[in-house]
């Protein structure tokens, strides 16, 4: 019994490490007059998309193929509805997002999010 809650425990740790690390890349996000807070306990795909046009996931850079393969696990695994956040610099062009859009529609995904700072100055 004690094993299985130590096994927890370090899924939950390692878990919980991940999910934070999604946001500690630094990114220059686009502003937004408006925008609503994440409140609910969805599971959420993160992709930052760097100024540069790379793609990660958890810290790691990804290619097409490996997005492809790694939303289908994840659509797949889980019971309930995915959201996908998407994590992008302001300067990055949308040639970079479409393949990221296009590969969540395939899969199902319907709930797609964008990350903004707010604009303080309106």
């Amino acid at each position: 019994m004690i094993d299985v809650v130590f096994l927890l425990i370090i899924f939950f740790l390692v878990s919980s490490h991940l999910a934070k690390q999604e946001h500690h890349i630094k990114l220059d996000l686009p502003s937004a007059r408006s925008g609503i807070d994440e409140i609910d306990r969805v599971e959420t795909v993160v992709v930052n998309v760097l100024a540069d046009g790379t793609w990660q996931i958890a810290g790691r850079v990804i290619g097409e193929e490996y997005l492809q393969e790694y939303i289908s696990k994840k659509v797949q695994a889980s019971s309930e509805p995915i959201r996908l956040k998407i994590r992008t610099d302001k300067v990055v062009q949308y040639r970079f997002l479409s393949p990221i859009l296009k590969q969540a529609a395939q899969a199902g995904i319907g709930d797609i999010k964008f990350s903004v700072r707010e604009d303080r100055n309106s």
